[in-house]
């Protein structure tokens, strides 16, 4: 089957796939090139539309309880942290490198989706416990989150293994002895897809550097899903979502062009992006997508306060298991290279 009408755009030129073409397969050879291709126009990043409607209530219920966690008196967060993991599992909060020092501007709860306990031997506990170790949840303290976030989470994969097919079928294309369904196989056999929801602290005292609360990076792994970011009034306990009071705060991208763009993602909408480890696997067919995200700015004028505005989102990092090998190497020492130079 094949797309009878011209590429939907965002404003800003994002490609737009509808969830149905994805689900009935319908061929989106020129959509996938022009969203992960290596042209100069391509752009690095598209939005998949008319989502399931429960998405929008998953998306809600999680994203408020970002705010809730990190609220909670220091003392109930630490007990979520993990060093052993290099802070990949549970609340970590000033661990990351950024700017070459502490990152305390955000925090994050890092999981496993898909498995509480995922499938490793002892020795790759020991050697990968970024990618291994066992969820943690604050089961006492916040027992929703658990749900919310596994919920959540799948409910990205499964979309993620639809964008995934359509990859495969651009990059057999190029590669004809590739595996035929090799970015949707290992995203639904991977024990180590790991997710993050993000706490991005109301702004207190901020530089204005156009990557203020997140530095320009490629993620790792092979695709990535993202929702829209959620703003909420933190003096409201309910936290309530409001609009962003600055149209030039959030999530920028950098094209095959090293043009620098703006990405808004609609709040009934999916963004998802290509990870190096992709970039590797499709012989630089598809190509990893630079990201960053602009803080709002101190200047901002706003019937709101700024110090009382904070950012949450939720990102699923879909890779592969940790034997499965991304050019001359395995996953688990590709990712775990960059891992130990990040925390």
């Amino acid at each position: 089957m094949f797309s009878k009408n011209k590429s939907a755009k965002s404003p800003e030129g994002v490609v737009i796939l509808d969830y149905a073409d994805l689900y009935n397969k319908v061929d989106l050879y020129n959509e996938i090139e022009e969203a992960f291709g290596s042209k100069s126009h391509c752009f690095g990043i598209l939005l998949v539309k008319n989502l399931p409607e429960i998405y929008v209530e998953k998306r809600a219920r999680l994203l408020r309880l970002a705010s809730v966690f990190a609220s909670l008196p220091e003392e109930i967060k630490e007990k979520t942290v993990n060093e052993q993991s290099y802070y990949k599992f549970g609340w970590s909060c000033g661990k990351e490198i950024f700017n070459n020092r502490k990152d305390t501007l955000k925090g994050s709860y890092y999981g496993n989706p898909k498995y509480d306990y995922p499938d490793a031997t002892e020795e790759e506990l020991r050697e990968f416990p970024m990618y291994c170790h066992p969820n943690i949840w604050p089961n006492e303290d916040l027992p929703e989150l658990k749900e919310a976030f596994k919920d959540l989470g799948c409910f990205i994969i499964e979309v993620g293994k639809l964008v995934a097919r359509a990859c495969d079928s651009f990059v057999l294309t190029k590669l004809p002895k590739a595996e035929p369904n090799y970015l949707e196989r290992i995203i639904d056999e991977s024990q180590t897809i790991s997710a993050r929801l993000l706490h991005y602290f109301p702004i207190q005292t901020i530089d204005n550097n156009d990557d203020s609360w997140c530095g320009w990076h490629t993620d790792h792994s092979s695709l990535t899903g993202l929702t829209a970011s959620m703003f909420v009034d933190e003096r409201d306990p309910s936290y309530p979502e409001i609009e962003c009071p600055d149209n030039q705060a959030g999530l920028y991208i950098k094209n095959r062009s090293d043009k620098i763009i703006k990405v808004t993602i609609p709040k009934d909408c999916l963004a998802f992006q290509l990870g190096a480890a992709m970039q590797l696997a499709s012989s630089d067919n598809l190509r990893a997508t630079p990201h960053m995200v602009k803080a709002i700015s101190s200047n901002t004028k706003s019937d709101i306060p700024i110090n009382v505005i904070a950012r949450n989102t939720f990102a699923v990092f879909m890779q592969p298991s940790l034997n499965e090998k991304v050019g001359d190497i395995t996953f688990a020492e590709f990712g775990r290279k960059i891992t130990k130079n990040t925390y």
